[in-house]
């Protein structure tokens, strides 16, 4: 530096905003004061919080993709709100112990074309090598957990300045193109008009937490900081003080009041006492001194948005805690070069404070940070950023969805599934109530829904035929059939014994053998009707062999054929006849909507096993894919036999590229369901909405595990008419996001009956095209007519 000072300066990594605990603000102030006190007297810390404003980037990949419609669109919605990007730093400034203090007068600035009457290089290389153990110490003692110091070389550093000195943060400048000339009310940086604003009194009590904008504990300066959604600079500067010369300084002072006593207001009786008071506490708990400058820089083109910057700025400093502010003037070019990395020894609006009240106002929060991939969501002030769902640095990719009636658990996994369907994902969903109609008539996904007038229609008995031109049933395929016909013929509560599973095992083989040799089969592929009168045929024409005679005793025929008349000759003939095989596992999204067969004993259990078939057969045929398995409050079906599987799948699944994923209202059915512990271990991601009933959210902690922080976070969320925030941990951490859809996505993920009814009539009016309808959609909501 000019002054003969060296400075050193350190990229800043701080925690994500609402990561920590007021716990863990406590020791990271505590450790930042106890490593301050080994830096020399005279040492400068000086802390650079750079907040500017982007538009959102729609990724290129995304942008060239034709097949994304809907994530493009949500990408868009969001190009048209400002990001606020966050950088930090921290320089540490070293100088010679018979410095002088700086002060208006003599500051670089304000000598500037003055000649120099003593060389303040003499002894700079002494200097710089204390500096550089000094500076790498501090790093080391606080660069612990959450924090990191990373040291900026000379063309970071250099670029820096440049940033700093053109006010350009959103790109980095090669050169200094601004000229800087003072004016009476600002400072002006080329065409941006500059005001600094200097905290002149603390605030009556200082902490080191205190409640964010969001109602969770933040840094006390974060209404400096994050809270302050404008572009701005925020400096903090700390100066070591010789605290025995400032002690001693202040006993002066002191015994100079008692000797005026007698001219002393009560006002002025009163401080003389805190004083007393201060330099007691200072003794006794041997603390040290610093000075404390704390300065906001805002800027702008436009003199009305600067004026109304400042005046968000003075309502910031008086936000934390009622601190008094002043708006530079007369000397804000002075003071807005002292501002610059690694230059605060030249400023002179000072403030001395033990060195624990200082560290208070160390910054240590930043915003959340982005995935290189995921969905898109955004932080709690809006601004955009990926979410990996399907992270596999965790242990499984397995989750739990938890949120009342009306919390919008449909439309958040509504949101979810749209943007993997867009990103080429796998996608089973198991629904009760037709929630995602809407959706899946959108993306082109197959909905399956029973209806008496056009029943599903499924063939299990359908596989490939092989080069040959024959169907060959593997094991998985035959011992899916054997249990398909025990639940048809038994249910779910009469366990098949071996003997009659045995008998099956080899029946079904010889239907597919005799098939095989048919020159004209009776049905145009392998089916359960085909099966049906095979098998009664051939025990017909078998009825003397010796091995049908063995079976006859351990199967009981006449029940079993009794039992599959339903589905062959009767009232469900068409559901398991399909004459054509849909391969219904090609397909990347799939939903069965359960809602008319949940009360339907025998069709619930046969369509469950259908849906068990269809998921392990996306997982064989398709490893590399990512896949997702649904449950939106399909409960009943896990006390039908699909709660193994669904075990089966949270322990497993992963080891597929799969997730598994339950949806439910509360945790009460996970507290009754036998499978409910299983699901809570192998579930690594919980995401909890809204819940108004704070009992509720109690029991979900209860059981989810869930700690005091966490709850807090939960407790805040927030819900308006455009957007709410959901609460997901992932691992051992967890943040609170907003989702805000656009508004061509937000009439597909309603679960609002008006509004959902009132999109399916406008798709059968456009003759099922649901762009059409969702732009018909939106404008009839303008004109309020939904």
């Amino acid at each position: 530096m000019k002054d003969g000072r060296v400075a050193l300066c350190y990229r800043f990594e701080g925690v994500e905003a609402e990561s920590i605990t007021d716990g863990e603000f406590d020791a990271l102030s505590s450790a930042f004061y106890r490593a301050s006190r080994t830096l020399p007297v005279g040492t400068v810390l000086q802390r650079l919080d750079a907040y500017h404003t982007e538009r959102h980037r729609i990724p290129k990949g995304l942008r060239e993709k034709v097949n994304a419609p809907f994530t493009q669109q949500q990408h868009v919605h969001m190009q048209d709100k400002p990001v606020l990007h966050h950088a930090a730093y921290l320089c540490l400034s070293f100088g010679n112990e018979r410095q002088p203090r700086t002060n208006a007068a003599n500051t670089i600035w304000a000598r500037l074309g003055l000649p120099m009457l003593k060389n303040p290089f003499d002894g700079i290389d002494a200097l710089a090598e204390r500096a550089e153990r000094a500076a790498e110490e501090f790093a080391q003692s606080i660069s612990l957990g959450k924090i990191r110091l990373t040291r900026l070389d000379e063309e970071e550093l250099e670029n820096l300045y440049f940033q700093f000195f053109n006010l350009d943060f959103d790109r980095q400048p090669t050169t200094l193109n601004r000229s800087i000339q003072p004016d009476p009310t600002f400072v002006g940086v080329g065409e941006k008009k500059v005001n600094v604003l200097t905290m002149i009194g603390q605030p009556s009590v200082i902490h080191n937490t205190q409640p964010g904008r969001t109602g969770v504990e933040a840094p006390f300066i974060s209404t400096l900081a994050l809270d302050l959604q404008i572009p701005h600079l925020l400096v903090t500067s700390f100066l070591i003080e010789d605290t025995e010369k400032m002690i001693s300084s202040l006993e002066f002072e002191q015994k100079i009041n008692r000797n005026l006593d007698f001219l002393m207001t009560h006002e002025n009786k009163i401080k003389m006492l805190e004083l007393e008071d201060y330099i007691d506490a200072l003794r006794t708990d041997n603390k040290s001194l610093m000075s404390l400058n704390l300065s906001l820089v805002v800027w702008s083109t436009d003199n009305k948005l600067r004026e109304k910057m400042v005046q968000q700025g003075i309502a910031a400093f008086r936000a934390m805690g009622g601190a008094d502010v002043f708006v530079e003037t007369m000397d804000t070019t002075n003071l807005f070069f002292a501002l610059a990395p690694g230059n605060g020894y030249q400023n002179y609006r000072w403030l001395l404070m033990s060195g624990d009240n200082a560290a208070c106002y160390l910054n240590c929060a930043t915003n959340y940070r982005t995935a290189n991939q995921g969905e898109l969501l955004a932080d709690r002030y809006g601004n955009p950023v990926l979410v990996n769902l399907f992270n596999t640095d965790l242990n499984n990719q397995n989750s739990v969805v938890v949120g009342p009636t009306g919390s919008g658990k449909s439309f958040t996994m509504g949101y979810f599934m749209l943007q993997r369907y867009e990103a080429g994902r796998r996608q089973i969903i198991i629904d009760v109530g037709g929630t995602y109609l809407s959706l899946m008539t959108a993306l082109g996904g197959r909905y399956y829904q029973y209806d008496p007038q056009k029943p599903i229609k499924f063939n299990p008995f359908g596989i490939h035929m092989d080069a040959e031109g024959k169907y060959l049933p593997d094991g998985d395929k035959i011992n899916f059939l054997s249990t398909l016909l025990a639940i048809i013929w038994k249910g779910y509560k009469r366990p098949i014994r071996q003997a009659e599973r045995s008998v099956l095992v080899r029946l079904i083989p010889i239907y597919y053998e005799w098939y095989n040799t048919q020159p004209e089969p009776p049905t145009t592929v392998p089916s359960l009707i085909g099966f049906y009168d095979f098998l009664y045929q051939y025990l017909k024409d078998n009825d003397n062999c010796e091995e049908l005679i063995r079976w006859h005793k351990a199967f009981d025929f006449a029940e079993f054929f009794t039992c599959l008349e339903p589905f062959v000759v009767g009232h469900y003939r068409d559901v398991l006849d399909a004459s054509e095989n849909e391969d219904i596992s090609a397909y990347p999204l799939v939903c069965f909507d359960m809602a008319r067969i949940k009360d339907n004993e025998l069709l619930k259990s046969v369509v469950t096993m259908l849906i068990t078939e269809l998921s392990l057969d996306v997982i064989r045929r398709f490893p590399k894919d990512v896949k997702y398995l649904y449950m939106d409050e399909a409960w009943s079906m896990l006390s039908e036999g699909m709660g193994d599987f669904v075990e089966m799948m949270y322990r497993t699944i992963r080891k597929n590229n799969g997730s598994m994923c339950i949806i439910t209202q509360g945790v009460k059915e996970i507290e009754d369901s036998t499978v409910g512990p299983v699901i809570v271990a192998n579930a690594d991601t919980k995401i909890i909405l809204n819940h108004q009933d704070a009992k509720q959210l109690d029991r979900v902690s209860a059981v989810l595990g869930f700690t005091r922080h966490e709850m807090e976070k939960m407790r805040s969320i927030r819900v308006t008419k455009t957007w709410r925030e959901i609460f997901i941990r992932q691992g051992e951490h967890g943040k609170v996001y907003r989702l805000e859809a656009a508004p061509n996505i937000y009439p597909l993920l309603t679960s609002k009956p008006a509004e959902r009814e009132h999109l399916r009539d406008l798709t059968q009016t456009y003759q099922g095209n649901i762009v059409y309808a969702v732009r018909q959609y939106n404008e009839d909501k303008a004109e309020g007519i939904i």
